[in-house]
């Protein structure tokens, strides 16, 4: 992880920083910046060498250590991925027990696409960082947990809903049918920030609200914008963690606090089909789950 990294994380945009003294950050970027002359003169190799000539400070200086500052600088600037694995892996013989430079080491092997053997290396970082408190450390889980995330595709755990929907909605009070009505879903998927985006027309094909969803890889939850079209209440928040009951069966727990103030939770059993979902929501009455709403979406062509 470098002082200042930005990570193509799909969930969002992760800029990571770390905040050692600023001589330390002065010197290890006076090194650095030597040390990318020397590169763009020799080579990668004989940067080694003259790091180990001249580099009379052994105490690891987190982020701020002029291989880690160099390697990000010639994978983001100059692409040369095998020059900055190569500064990586002499980082981690450096400094075997910190867990930065194998975080670090990760990101080299995510932008050459080697996401298996990326994931040893996070799993390696995750591990010496919990071992340790600091400050480097928090950023390293928070940076690990969120590429972990997107190498599993966590923040596309909902990716089955995109495409256009005739969503069919019934209401229940006490078990009893209220009102059915038939509206739209326009669902789509933001690579660029990971971010779900559900749009809803009314029985009149108007736009009525806008639904935001945001993957959280450290709550593992999904964060939740509702916004509501001619009601100036605002936005509306809730999170969503979601559980894989079955193949193609989710069950998917909604919290939020209500306009009374009051923690609500809600409960959503979502059934997969070929083109079409099967979406059942339950509501909390005194520790009994009861059906609020029904929802059948049929995928239109």
């Amino acid at each position: 992880m470098g002082a200042i990294i930005k990570l193509r994380w799909s969930i969002s945009l992760i800029l990571l920083c770390f905040t050692t003294s600023l001589l330390a950050q002065d010197k290890g970027q006076l090194m650095a910046d030597q040390l990318y002359e020397t590169y763009k003169d020799k080579g990668a190799k004989e940067v080694l060498k003259v790091y180990n000539e001249n580099n009379t400070n052994k105490d690891y200086e987190g982020m701020a250590e002029p291989l880690n500052v160099l390697a990000y600088r010639l994978m983001q600037d100059d692409k040369d991925l095998k020059a900055a694995e190569m500064l990586l892996q002499a980082q981690i013989e450096e400094y075997p027990n910190e867990a930065n430079p194998y975080d670090s080491y990760s990101d080299v092997l995510m932008e050459m696409g080697k996401k298996d053997e990326a994931k040893k290396y996070i799993e390696k970082s995750l591990k010496l960082a919990s071992e340790k408190e600091t400050e480097e450390n928090e950023l390293v889980i928070a940076a690990g947990k969120a590429k972990m995330a997107m190498l599993e595709n966590k923040d596309k755990q909902m990716n089955f809903l995109i495409g256009n929907w005739e969503n069919e909605t019934k209401t229940y009070r006490n078990g009893e049918e209220t009102n059915s009505t038939v509206s739209s879903n326009n669902i789509s998927f933001s690579d660029e920030g990971s971010i779900m985006i559900v749009d809803h027309n009314d029985t009149g094909n108007e736009p009525c609200c806008k639904r935001i969803m945001v993957y959280d890889p450290n709550e593992d939850e999904f964060d939740v914008a509702f916004m509501r079209r001619n009601q100036p209440n605002g936005i509306y928040s809730s999170k969503m963690k979601i559980k894989e009951l079955a193949k193609d069966h989710l069950e998917l727990m909604e919290s939020y606090t209500n306009n009374e103030n009051e923690e609500v939770t809600m409960k959503h059993d979502i059934i997969k089909k070929s083109n079409n979902v099967e979406w059942t929501t339950y509501a909390s009455t005194d520790g009994e789950w009861e059906k609020v709403r029904t929802m059948n979406l049929k995928k239109k062509n």
